[in-house]
């Protein structure tokens, strides 16, 4: 049976466009299948979002001869819907990248922000939330098209996600997420620290560490680095 490069099925974190994987060029066949997870039907919450993606999870296109891979890319609150995820899937995951995420909210480096979402919500609102999330420079390049989405999301959707990351304490399921798992940490990350990172890294039975120079969101703000590592770790899927 021959194993072929598969779709890379991204979860964005709230508030930020699918499309901020798209700078992320992937070799050797590998493509992006970005979901838009806070559009569903889970109006937001990350549990009901999990669950909704497990239901419709894709069958696998199998013959005698090749078998489609399928791997799952969460990016901070996406990663902890990814997380979810993979822990109910098994074996039916060929692959898992968590970026700048965490099993907990604890020692969030922005505790507030779901209050200040409500009280503040609006252009300046968003303008400081992306700037936070992907810096200066990848603003400049991608802001019209991440504000357009951040806008049309509305306040009511974020709330709930942002609320239910801090409701949710996924540490004592780490243990179950069994396929070949990369955690990616930006060094300069304003709201995930090295050590939720390594939580995950210490949690889930074999999983690698690889620390970049990027903030919050390396697939706008250093997408080479990041591409060369996620290529680095496909590879090892063969």
């Amino acid at each position: 049976m021959t194993l072929m490069p598969g779709s890379l099925m991204a979860l964005p974190g709230t508030l930020l466009s699918p499309t901020i994987f798209d700078p992320v060029l992937l070799g050797n066949g590998w493509r992006w299948q970005p979901l838009d997870w806070l559009a569903g039907p889970g109006d937001g919450d990350l549990e009901i979002a999990a669950g909704e993606i497990v239901a419709r999870w894709p069958a696998r296109v199998l013959d005698r001869r090749v078998l489609d891979r399928r791997v799952l890319v969460g990016h901070s609150a996406g990663g902890v819907v990814a997380l979810q995820v993979a822990a109910q899937l098994g074996c039916e995951l060929d692959g898992l990248i968590l970026i700048d995420t965490g099993a907990s909210a604890a020692h969030h480096g922005d505790p507030d922000l779901p209050q200040r979402l409500l009280a503040q919500w609006g252009e300046a609102f968003i303008e400081t939330f992306l700037l936070r999330c992907i810096g200066e420079e990848a603003l400049a390049r991608h802001g019209d098209e991440l504000r357009r989405y951040a806008l049309s999301a509305g306040p009511e959707r974020a709330y709930r996600a942002m609320t239910s990351l801090r409701r949710l304490d996924l540490t004592g399921r780490l243990g179950d997420i069994r396929c070949p798992t990369l955690v990616v940490h930006g060094e300069r990350d304003p709201a995930r620290s090295l050590q939720h990172a390594q939580a995950l890294t210490s949690g889930i039975a074999g999983a690698r560490l690889e620390i970049l120079d990027a903030g919050h969101t390396p697939m706008l703000q250093s997408p080479e680095a990041l591409a060369a590592c996620l290529d680095d770790f496909l590879a090892t899927l063969d």
